[in-house]
C-alpha cells in the first residue's frame, strides 16, 4: 500500500519558491509581507500586536511576496499550500483592488506555477526549470 503524500506547509513552499526565485530571477527584487505571522504572547497580547501593525499600516490580505524589476514593473504572489490552501475574503479583496491599479497578482502553490507567473510578467529570467 502506498503511504499518503506529504504535503508541503506553506512556510516550505515558499521557501521553495525564494530558492528558485534567487537562481533563476536575481534581478528580482522579493520581500515577504508577514501578514500572517504568528505573534507571541497570550490572546491579549497579540490583539496589541496585530493592533500596533494594523496602525502602523498593514492590509489585512495583502499578498506574501512582493517582486519588483525595474520602475512600475512588479507583481505579487499569495503562497498557498498545494491542495489545502484557499484565499480568505480579504485576500480576494486585496487582489482585485492591487489588479484594479494594474498590479498582477497570483495564487501560487508551487516554484513552477511562480516561475510561469514570473515570466509571463516579463520579470527578468536567467534560465529555465530543470
Amino acid at each position: 500500500m502506498n503511504a499518503p503524500a506529504i504535503i508541503p506547509t506553506e512556510r516550505q513552499t515558499q521557501r521553495a519558491i525564494l530558492s528558485m526565485c534567487g537562481r533563476l530571477f536575481p534581478q528580482v527584487w522579493i520581500t515577504h509581507i508577514p501578514n500572517g505571522a504568528h505573534l507571541a504572547g497570550n490572546d491579549v497580547a497579540r490583539f496589541k500586536q496585530m493592533g500596533a501593525l494594523i496602525g502602523d499600516g498593514l492590509k489585512k490580505g495583502t499578498p506574501d511576496m512582493l517582486c519588483l524589476w525595474s520602475p512600475g514593473k512588479g507583481a505579487f504572489l499569495e503562497v498557498k499550500r498545494p491542495k489545502l490552501g484557499k484565499l480568505s475574503e480579504a485576500q480576494r479583496a486585496v487582489q482585485e483592488r492591487l489588479e484594479s491599479l494594474a498590479w498582477p497578482v497570483a495564487i501560487v502553490t508551487t516554484p513552477e506555477a511562480a516561475y510561469a507567473f514570473l515570466r509571463g510578467c516579463g520579470a527578468p529570467c536567467v534560465g529555465a526549470l530543470s
